[in-house]
């Protein structure tokens, strides 16, 4: 730990937490605001739901901003917005019975994907706080989706074509070139697409926010740090239609060699429904030191899951998943460098799959024969010293999988002191898995099935002591 960093945690008692994960520091956000106050209604807000109050949010906004910074001020009300833009020293407080909600044109989102209803970019010292609500009213974008999907006859028998398909909803809240900036208490629900997005941002604490949308609804992830660092995600309560959190890294960067993500804390969160907390799938810029611990997960697909595909790898090393536990999930350990989508059609993605290959979840796993490619720096995924050490899971369908590539296999897979109860085992194809104190108590089939490439070392057992 660099003098400056550990002098800039210490200056922080109360708002910044430390880690240690592999050697590295994990720091909370750091924030401090003027005192301050611009409450949206003297800025012309009214909240009928009916008319829009973007103009009245923005014009707090930049009044308290010009002013050196303070609290823009949501009171109780519902208020309908367009999407805004927070700035340095903004403090946005939701008060208990507030309610922001999206407007659902298509017109006010002409950047699709690239814009989101709150946005925070190139900024500082920002913080969405308080007791309310921020509504994304996706329902309307969920069926302009689906409408997408059935009108393309591809997407029913190619999952490439629908995996390389243009998807242009907003997210909820989009946080692009920032740092210190701090979520807490706040609920956020039913996003368009994805509810919470990092880019490339540094110290960003997500600390008690509920965050929901119904399980069916498509491509809902809960919070996606992306190109970004030192990021805390703590005792919140997720429960969403695709990923409850993704870290991914979109390309290297020469100002971050060692990985364009890394030092993440993962703690304390209560998953329900939803597809795990996960890595991936794009991880060209590596990932590093990331740590998961003490989570619980109830209902959800997945548990812990590391995904990759071949075209967009990159190097994740140094994960650890510590005293995890997991009720009804149907899949606890996920761990594969194959991400492709199954095609719509079920009846289709049967018919396609090849032997010895799998479905699980809405992607397809070609046989263990799958032939090796060339190695390409980058682009090939790689997966190497990962730890899941104390998970406790019942009432899975299988244990998990372990699926490395011929020519990249995963490394140095640790599990450790770890109780699955599942109707199926772990299967182990092109993977390296280290065990000790493993139990899996199956109903059907071979506790560790290993195809291709695959071993799995248990530690010796302990010697009893004489006497």
């Amino acid at each position: 730990m660099t003098k400056h960093l550990e002098a800039r945690l210490l200056s922080a008692v109360g708002v910044a937490a430390v880690l240690a994960c592999a050697g590295a520091a994990q720091a909370q956000s750091v924030n401090k605001f003027p005192a301050k106050v611009c409450d949206v209604r003297d800025y012309g807000a009214q909240g009928t739901r009916i008319w829009f109050d973007t103009e009245a949010f923005q014009k707090a906004i930049e009044a308290c901003a010009q002013a050196g910074g303070g609290t823009v001020r949501v009171p109780r009300g519902e208020w309908l917005i367009g999407p805004i833009q927070l700035r340095s020293n903004i403090r946005l407080e939701l008060q208990k019975g507030a309610e922001v909600l999206a407007g659902t044109d298509e017109a006010l989102f002409p950047d699709g994907k690239r814009a989101a209803l709150i946005n925070i970019k190139d900024a500082k010292n920002v913080a969405v706080v308080g007791e309310g609500l921020i509504d994304g009213q996706g329902a309307v974008w969920w069926e302009r989706i689906r409408a997408v999907w059935r009108s393309n006859p591809d997407f029913a028998t190619n999952g490439q074509a629908r995996q390389q398909q243009k998807d242009e909803r907003p997210r909820l809240v989009l946080v692009t070139n920032s740092r210190d900036v701090r979520f807490e208490g706040v609920r956020l629900e039913n996003s368009p697409s994805y509810h919470l997005v990092l880019n490339n941002s540094d110290h960003v604490t997500i600390n008690k926010v509920r965050i929901t949308a119904p399980a069916h609804a498509p491509n809902t992830d809960a919070i996606d740090p992306t190109n970004s660092r030192h990021v805390a995600i703590t005792n919140n309560v997720i429960s969403v239609g695709d990923d409850t959190v993704a870290i991914k890294s979109n390309g290297p960067d020469p100002a971050y060699p060692d990985a364009v993500s890394s030092d993440i804390l993962i703690s304390g969160n209560t998953v329900l429904a939803g597809r795990g907390i996960s890595i991936g799938s794009g991880a060209s810029g590596g990932v590093t030191r990331v740590r998961v611990e003490n989570n619980s997960f109830d209902g959800s697909m997945y548990g812990v899951r590391v995904k990759s595909m071949r075209g967009h790898g990159g190097l994740i090393r140094d994960v650890t998943f510590v005293n995890n536990r997991m009720k009804d999930v149907e899949t606890p350990l996920v761990f594969t460098s194959y991400y492709e989508y199954r095609p719509l059609d079920l009846k289709e993605a049967q018919k396609q799959l090849q032997p010895g290959g799998f479905l699980l979840g809405n992607q397809i796993w070609p046989g263990p024969n799958d032939p090796a490619q060339p190695y390409v720096h980058d682009k090939t995924p790689e997966m190497v010293d990962i730890t899941v050490d104390g998970l406790v899971a019942t009432g899975a369908d299988q244990a998990g999988i372990v699926v490395g590539l011929p020519e990249r296999a995963i490394r140095n897979l640790r599990l450790k002191n770890i109780r699955i109860e599942a109707r199926r085992g772990l299967l182990v194809r092109n993977g390296d898995v280290h065990t000790d104190g493993v139990v899996l108590a199956v109903k059907s089939g071979p506790a560790y099935r290993l195809e291709a490439g695959g071993a799995v070392h248990a530690a010796p057992a302990a010697k009893k002591k004489p006497g």
